[in-house]
This record gives structure tokens, sequence and C-alpha cells, in this order.
């Protein structure tokens, strides 16, 4: 079953991801020339022990991910996943250069490594600054996986899934961002947000 926290979390949450989400569409615009919009309308959270929970619509067979690790009060894994279609769609609009170009293999893992690397960055510093936590991350790491295969390597007690709307020229293009929570750091979140809410 999906993971219970309160209405208050959630909205918290969501609050605090999208101001990680503002702050690398900023990022994305100051080192390109098309303007990104970004925005989390939703998220989702779901035990690790159960992925059979997982949504129809995220069962999307191989994706194009970017992950990275994270450790500190909090430890785990991060993703952002695109299916692979969009993926192309938003290389094409960052570089220009359309998907059956040779040049497009060539820019694409790059491409998405380096947005994949802000968009974490933004997400995970948010969660550390406002819930005043430690993290580290690693380097990005480019991969085509599907989540249920990422669902079994990880050593996760908690996914968290926050659906990403990219707005580029506007076409828009949808991922997803993924936090595999390791044991008792989801409940670390948890505790954290409570403080946050009790302050």
């Amino acid at each position: 079953m999906q993971m219970l926290i309160t209405d208050e979390q959630r909205d918290m949450l969501c609050e605090l991801i999208n101001i990680g989400v503002g702050h690398a569409a900023s990022t994305l615009n100051s080192l390109i020339e098309h303007k990104i919009k970004l925005s989390v309308p939703s998220i989702l959270i779901i035990d690790a022990s159960h992925p059979e929970e997982l949504p129809e619509s995220l069962q999307m067979g191989e994706a194009t991910a970017v992950t990275m690790a994270f450790h500190g009060d909090l430890k785990g894994n991060s993703a952002l996943m695109f299916p692979p279609e969009s993926a192309s769609t938003l290389v094409s609009a960052l570089t220009g250069e359309a998907p059956d170009s040779p040049m497009h293999e060539e820019l694409r893992a790059g491409t998405l490594a380096e947005v994949g690397n802000i968009l974490l960055n933004g997400v995970l510093g948010s969660l550390s600054n406002m819930l005043d936590t430690t993290l580290s991350f690693t380097v990005p790491h480019y991969e085509d996986v599907s989540l249920d295969q990422m669902i079994v390597r990880q050593s996760a007690e908690a996914i968290l899934i926050a659906q990403a709307q990219f707005l580029v020229d506007e076409l828009m293009i949808e991922g997803n961002v993924v936090l595999f929570f390791e044991v008792s750091s989801f409940d670390a979140l948890v505790a954290a947000m409570e403080r946050m809410l009790s302050a």
C-alpha cells in the first residue's frame, strides 16, 4: 500500500520540490537560449517492498535515466527518468539537433546528464536547505533502465515519485523525479518536516 503521510506533509514535500525545480529552471535558463518552465504538480510515495503499487503510467518499460546517489542525514538514490521519446524531444529542443541526426546521439548523454545534474541538485538541495539537513551527492550517471529494474537494485524502504513537467519552446515534455530513501531515511525526512511544521 502507499506510504502514509499527512496531507500537510505531502503539501510541504510538493512545495519543497517545486522550490527546487524552480531554482533548477533558473539555472538552466541562464545556460541555454531556450526558456524552460518546470513544475511538479503531484507526488506519490509508495512502500518500496510493494512495487506492484506503481501506477500503470509509470510502468513505462525502458526509460532514459540520470541517477545520483545522496548521503548524509538522508541516504538513498535519486533519478530523473524520461520515456525515450520525451528524452529525444528534450535533447532536440535544447541542442537544435533533429532526433535522426548523428550529432543528436552524440549530444544525448551529456545534455541529459547536465539537465539531471541541475534538476536533482535543485530538488535535493531544496530539501536539505529547508529542512536543515546535510546532504552530499555523487556525480550524475546516464543510463537506459526501467523503473522496475531501478527499484529491484535499491536497498530502499520508500520511494518518492514526483511528476516533472518541462515546457520548452511550447513543447510539453514529462519525466519523473524519483527519490529512493534507504532504511530510516524516510522516517528522518518525515521527522524533519514535522520539526519545520511545528516551528
